[in-house]
């Protein structure tokens, strides 16, 4: 209960001083009100980034091998002290406005939901992210934890001593940590929907219009969704990682996959959420209707896009346990190839058809245009050539690997690996008339059209180029510079190649 309190007592005194240290800039601050308003919503959503992101459970799951295991007081503080953060600071801001923009009680004559100003995109995809970590607490049921190992001194009969057996820290059982995994996953998602609640319930703010208004409940929305999808990417990577130090633990090669989809799918995650910016309309506009045609689709890429990396990362986490075999203390390099080249096709194939499924949703909901002309281009000549290269490249590596080791190697039939090359390279074809041909539901012009189809087919290069290098990777065992290839390749963003066209109204003639 002492340190409970002590706790406690520890976070009143960090919010009084983040209360204070908010107010105290708003007064030194002499911009017009709607500036002051976003810029205090900012400073809110980054100190909560920063303090809902220290500590966690990641740090409760070691045995000491000198002071035992904790005690529960700490177990519930690190479970529970990221919402409790998140949740303190965004009241925090919501009742510490400065007094220039302070709320009113006078309603607005303007008719408006509560429920207007929430994204469904980013709501969805907190939920899909919030879903994908509670898979992860399933994944690491089996972990059956590991002693710790006390440091063991010798000595000789000249009075020499020393230490033998250094001391190692133990892990902890899945029986103890699925509990607290679960308890700040829960707590999480329970600090979201308070919070949510009350910024869509907050009285308006009153030197602001009913438009600003609504906008900067959206922005404030916008900014605790990614801020909560970041803390439960954080809670399931987490749970991986500690799969990975139980299997490590026991001397096993299969804790590699684990820690790798644990980093890329929290690398993806961030860069998501990072380019997720709010909405900046808080003029309006003379025709916001036919140019909200292309930022609904521009949303509905960025949607589309990380639910399918999302369920991508998800399938491999999962495959790798069941098609991979473990290295025996003898095995060759080599004989795991067959196994990850599977493994890996199996997922890039799984992006595509999932990507094709978004796209045939999307074709069935426009039945109106089907009868329009569908607008479509190539890449730059050099995507198509690197790619080739990459994927040539990694097939010959393959069949005819340079690598040298100790123990011999066993290098991939050549029938296997054309065979997985084929395969990715018809999935593709398939995959990229699909996109070309698609109808689409939206208003928008020539220009943005074929951007959003050279997005698509972009998307399918990039994963099954980056599968190709990974198969070299995890199959020969290949280093960290060869899945930094296939890594980057993944992560190369469409911004870099494919200019963005201007939310402009299309022209009928």
């Amino acid at each position: 209960m002492d340190q409970l309190s002590t706790a406690a007592f520890s976070m009143a005194i960090g919010a009084a001083l983040i209360y204070a240290w908010l107010r105290t800039v708003a007064r030194q601050d002499n911009r017009p009100a709607l500036l002051r308003a976003r810029s205090h919503s900012f400073w809110c959503a980054l100190i909560a980034f920063f303090v809902s992101s220290s500590g966690g459970v990641s740090n409760q799951q070691a045995v000491n091998a000198d002071a035992g295991e904790s005690l529960w007081a700490s177990d519930l503080l690190a479970a529970t002290g990221p919402a409790l953060w998140l949740l303190s600071i965004y009241l925090i801001g919501l009742y510490s406005w400065p007094s220039s923009v302070a709320n009113v009680r006078a309603a607005s004559l303007e008719p408006r939901s509560v429920m207007t100003p929430l994204p469904k995109a980013l709501s969805a995809v907190a939920a899909l992210v919030l879903l994908g970590a509670g898979l992860t607490l399933w994944m690491i049921r089996d972990v059956t934890g590991v002693p710790p190992q006390y440091a063991v001194a010798s000595s000789d009969a000249y009075g020499s001593t020393w230490v033998s057996q250094s001391a190692t820290d133990g892990l902890r059982a899945a029986d103890q940590m699925l509990a607290l995994f679960a308890i700040n996953l829960a707590s999480l998602a329970l600090a979201l929907l308070i919070a949510m609640l009350f910024i869509l319930l907050r009285k308006p703010l009153g030197s602001l219009s009913p438009h600003d208004n609504q906008v900067l409940r959206e922005v404030w929305l916008n900014r605790l969704l990614r801020t909560s999808t970041l803390a439960f990417a954080s809670v399931g990577a987490s749970a991986l990682h500690y799969k990975a130090s139980w299997l490590m633990s026991l001397d096993r090669t299969m804790y590699q996959p684990w820690q790798n989809t644990a980093n890329v799918a929290m690398l993806i995650t961030f860069i998501a959420m990072a380019l997720w910016k709010p909405p900046e309309n808080f003029a309006r506009t003379t025709s916001p209707k036919p140019a909200s045609s292309f930022l609904r689709m521009r949303e509905n890429l960025l949607a589309i896009g990380f639910l399918t990396t999302a369920l991508t990362l998800i399938a491999l986490a999962c495959s790798s346990s069941l098609v991979q075999t473990e290295y025996a203390d003898n095995a060759r390099p080599g004989e795991n190839a067959p196994q990850a080249i599977v493994s890996l096709l199996v997922v890039a194939l799984l992006f595509l058809v999932l990507n094709a499924g978004f796209l045939g949703y999307l074709h069935l909901k426009s039945r109106g245009t089907h009868s329009l002309a569908r607008h479509s281009a190539d890449l730059p000549r050099y995507v198509y050539v690197l790619a080739g290269l990459l994927l040539i490249g990694a097939t010959y590596l393959l069949i005819n690997p340079p690598f040298e080791y100790f123990w011999g190697l066993v290098p991939v039939k050549p029938v296997f690996a054309l065979g997985a090359l084929l395969a990715l390279l018809a999935a593709t074809a398939c995959h990229i008339w699909w996109v070309r041909r698609a109808a689409l539901p939206w208003d928008v012009t020539v220009e943005q059209e074929i951007w959003y189809r050279q997005v698509h087919e972009l998307r399918a290069l990039r994963v099954v180029t980056a599968a190709a290098v990974t198969m070299l990777a995890w199959g020969y065992e290949a280093g960290p510079y060869v899945s930094a290839v296939g890594i980057i390749v993944f992560c190369c963003p469409a911004v870099i190649i494919l200019a963005r066209p201007e939310a402009r109204v299309p022209q009928r003639v």
